[in-house]
């Protein structure tokens, strides 16, 4: 499900789009008569009898254009008379656009089914876009209400709803067919209070819910198809969230996706040649030269190119029908709160229930009806598998049982152990990295020297960026190594343990990541014992799961670890958040002085955005000229690489970064722009790779990374994020030589590895953090923009950062007078882990009246259980779950 705002004065032209009334260039779009005439797709009322007849509207009778237009101005339909009163501004809002869109293979069968079946299934979608609706109304507080200056937020008596059914997705212009896609737009103008007043619909709430009111949809939609005797096939898409009809062809669905995929890749090859995206005229100009088809005139024509293209995967009419009463494929054999659990804590240890709702409604469609989904959700509350938190957030006892194991042992390890590495060693050490750096380490990296050196199995070194970690980190790896200690240098990505081992040259050969390091401790073909020194590297990255078993290990072999990071720069992917909780057990030393950069003033930059002040680090990169405003994000893109294109021409590339805190889908553009801005001063070869589901390919001279591990034929792996150069490409294309950055390695790509490899000249913040280099140029300012992402972007620079923002995102009124204002309260927004510790446990009344109910012993035990839970408070116990 998706929702979106439309103003009140889009009322008339939204009216006619939704009615199919499109314009002649999309003909195809939506409905067409046998003649091929545009057809109105007729909207039908969703709200309640009482509602519909206080608006003097006829529940039965379609949706007239003129009442639709009058309620999204917030007026009555019959009387004209203001329907809702003006929001503070003086405005009346028009209504949120909520679109429930059917799988893939749900609206391929469609497509594809004989008539019969074509009703079967837009009755079925209709159905469970009623009962979402029905849900939203129950579930959703659209109203918004204050009292006594609080704003809180109430469920509504009924909402003023509209639905619309269309079939197909938005057609390209020129393109041979639109494709076909069931969804339906239901159009929210107003809602009743519980005194009967109609008031506007309060859009967050409305877009806070949109997975979990979708959720409801696809549940309700795989009940009523599986009720049909359709196949379900749970699991699918976007981390499985979603499903589909089991049996249609994965090529057929892929034909049949994405608004065509060869004009997509031919707009993008525009946007990266031009530096903008591609206007109507020109984008149609693209269409029509990927045009394989005659224009089509009726629908029969429609059904007729969707159904040539079943043919070439061999799925008609036939192989439709028969789908129904075929088998179920194989299901996930794991319980159903099993598969829940797992899919709750993927991001964050800590969530709200609407997560909780939407993850068991996605895992179980197609098995349980939607109630029983929700009720298997409290049943998981009830007996304690989740547990209720203060501030109404939730968790699992699996988790914090995980950080309760973390805590318990960093204790432990925190206590002295009388295994100091010594003043002779640190003072020995500390001479050889001072030559090495042609200066000697400063008192406080002498003072950090002797915490991670100190008796107790556990040392904590807090290491803000630029401060200087590696050089402590080194010392501390070579007087381990002169008493005869192993040192291992660990971190969660490859790319920033090889990072490490070059920052840190005692490390180097001896560094792995930390999942490698476990796997072989456990399996014994890594010793690891008293005598070792574990150092794992931007520890504020490590999930909740692997600093587990990274302790557990620890413990149990007797060996030292000493932790390395910055709980003020970017979070784990996974739950996480206990860096700063390990901290505040052991002997803590904490580095301050910044040696990456000389300037004064930069300096107090960082450190201003560190802590979360970023109005005076703006300030500072405002006066330096630094901050540069465009009109749109695209533009703030285009003004970024050329920037860098700039820098690039009198520096060493690999020196200049180009970071952006958004989407993958905008490094792609800013990759395949940089690389047509090095081809244009011939710094490419002219032979090209295709790289599959990219719309650029790679040539020789080209910078390029990894995204997953790369594992050449008797060689070592070559590590996700590892990036290199193209030395070669062969004379038809297939493959290439890549040469890797740090090693000199070379190593040749072809095939599906192609498919692993991506540009490297713009970079998300993820994959610079640890990074350093000369300058930095850097794309920020949306939604995604963070406190800790800004502090990251700002201090990975010797030299300066650059910053490019849009006033889109910051505010476009008058001369954007606060959009300084905007941008600071966008960088003061923390994105940090919060472990559930900090937390404390409380009763919901709603969900779970019995919460001091114990597990019950019918439950299968929670994963992980016998490991983490009980060490936390009974070590010398059995487990009581283990049956």
């Amino acid at each position: 499900m998706t929702a979106s705002s439309i103003g009140s004065g889009a009322g008339g032209g939204y009216a006619r789009y939704l009615e199919g009334k499109t314009i002649a260039s999309e003909r195809g779009d939506y409905y067409l008569t046998p003649d091929g005439d545009l057809t109105e797709a007729p909207g039908r009322w969703l709200s309640g009898a009482d509602t519909l007849a206080r608006l003097g509207i006829d529940p039965d009778a379609p949706v007239a254009g003129e009442d639709f237009i009058a309620l999204m101005e917030g007026r009555h339909p019959g009387t004209g008379a203001w329907l809702r009163p003006a929001g503070a501004d003086g405005t009346r809002g028009g209504g949120i656009d909520v679109t429930f869109s059917a799988p893939k293979s749900v609206s391929v069968v469609w497509a594809l089914g004989d008539p019969w079946q074509r009703e079967q299934i837009e009755a079925a979608h209709a159905r469970a876009v009623e009962r979402a609706v029905d849900y939203l109304k129950e579930r959703v507080p659209v109203v918004r209400r204050r009292y006594h200056g609080q704003v809180v937020d109430e469920h509504a008596k009924d909402v003023i709803a509209t639905a619309y059914g269309h079939t197909t997705a938005r057609g390209v212009s020129g393109a041979e067919a639109p494709d076909p896609q069931l969804h339906t737009h239901v159009v929210l103008t107003g809602a009743v209070c519980e005194d009967g007043r109609f008031v506007a619909v309060a859009s967050r709430p409305v877009f806070r819910g949109a997975r979990e009111v979708g959720a409801f949809y696809r549940s309700a939609l795989a009940q009523e198809l599986a009720g049909e005797g359709y196949p379900i096939e749970q699991g699918t898409g976007n981390g499985g969230k979603y499903f589909e009809i089991a049996g249609v062809p994965r090529g057929l669905l892929d034909a049949l996706s994405g608004r065509h995929r060869e004009i997509a890749k031919a707009a993008e090859r525009f946007r990266s040649k031009h530096g903008r995206a591609a206007e109507r005229g020109e984008l149609r100009a693209l269409a029509l030269e990927n045009r394989r088809a005659k224009e089509l005139s009726t629908r029969a024509d429609l059904l007729g190119v969707w159904q040539q293209t079943g043919q070439r995967h061999a799925f008609g009419a036939d192989e439709a029908v028969h789908l129904v009463g075929a088998p179920a494929p194989v299901r996930d054999d794991r319980p159903v709160e099993d598969r829940i659990e797992a899919r709750l804590v993927e991001r964050e240890a800590v969530f709200e229930a609407g997560l909780l709702r939407a993850v068991a409604l996605e895992q179980t469609a197609g098995e349980l009806a939607p109630g029983a989904a929700l009720e298997t959700a409290r049943a998981m509350v009830s007996e304690r598998r989740v547990l209720t938190l203060e501030g109404g957030r939730m968790t699992t006892l699996a988790v914090r049982a995980q950080e309760e194991a973390i805590e318990r042992r960093a204790d432990e390890l925190a206590r002295p152990a009388n295994i100091d590495v010594g003043a002779q060693a640190r003072e020995h050490a500390s001479r050889e990295v001072a030559e090495r750096i042609a200066a000697p380490l400063s008192r406080e990296q002498q003072q950090a020297l002797r915490a991670i050196g100190g008796p107790e199995r556990l040392g904590v070194l807090v290491g803000p960026a630029g401060t200087g970690k590696g050089v402590v980190i080194d010392a501390g790896a070579r007087a381990e190594q002169l008493v005869g200690h192993d040192v291992i240098g660990i971190a969660v990505s490859g790319s920033t343990a090889e990072r490490l081992g070059a920052d840190s040259p005692a490390l180097a050969g001896s560094t792995l990541t930390l999942d490698a390091f476990v796997a072989r401790a456990n399996s014994g073909r890594l010793a690891v014992n008293a005598a070792t020194r574990v150092i794992l590297d931007e520890a504020g990255m490590v999930d909740h799961k692997r600093m587990d078993a990274l302790t557990e290990v620890i413990e149990r072999t007797g060996a030292k670890l000493v932790v390395v990071g910055d709980g003020k720069q970017l979070p784990s992917i996974g739950p996480g958040g206990m860096f700063d909780r390990i901290a505040r057990h052991a002997h803590t030393a904490e580095l301050t002085d910044i040696h990456r950069t000389s300037d004064p003033e930069e300096r107090k930059a960082w450190a201003a955005l560190r802590a979360g002040e970023p109005e005076r680090a703006m300030a500072h990169y405002r006066a330096q000229g630094q901050l540069y405003f465009t009109d749109t994000r695209d533009q703030a893109g285009e003004a970024a690489v050329k920037r860098w294109a700039q820098l690039t021409e009198t520096r060493e590339m690999r020196d200049v970064a180009l970071i952006a805190d958004a989407s993958n889908v905008e490094i792609d553009r800013l990759n395949a722009r940089a690389q047509h801005l090095r081809a244009e001063r011939g710094e490419l070869g002219d032979a090209e790779v295709p790289l599959p589901h990219q719309h650029y390919g790679l040539h020789e001279g080209d910078l390029i990374t990894f995204t997953a591990q790369h594992h050449p034929s008797g060689q070592p792996r070559v590590e996700n994020g590892a990036r290199g150069e193209v030395t070669h490409v062969s004379e038809h294309g297939e493959a290439l030589a890549v040469t890797l950055d740090g090693s000199d390695r070379d190593i040749t790509i072809a095939g599906e590895d192609l498919q692993d490899l991506r540009l490297a000249y713009a970079q998300l913040v993820y994959r610079q953090q640890g990074a350093t280099v000369d300058r930095s140029v850097v794309v920020t300012g949306g939604w995604h923009t963070s406190k800790e992402s800004s502090y990251v972007q700002a201090s990975r620079a010797r030299q300066g950062t650059e910053w490019f923002l849009a006033r889109d995102e910051l505010g476009t009124d008058g001369q954007d007078e606060h959009r300084i204002e905007q941008l600071a309260n966008k960088m003061r927004t923390s994105r940090a882990h919060t472990p559930t510790l900090q937390h404390a446990e409380t009763r919901h009344p709603d969900l779970a009246p019995e919460l001091d109910r114990t597990l019950a012993p019918s439950r299968n035990p929670l994963p992980g259980l016998v490991r983490s839970i009980r060490p936390a408070r009974t070590p010398d116990r059995a487990p009581d779950l283990e049956r």
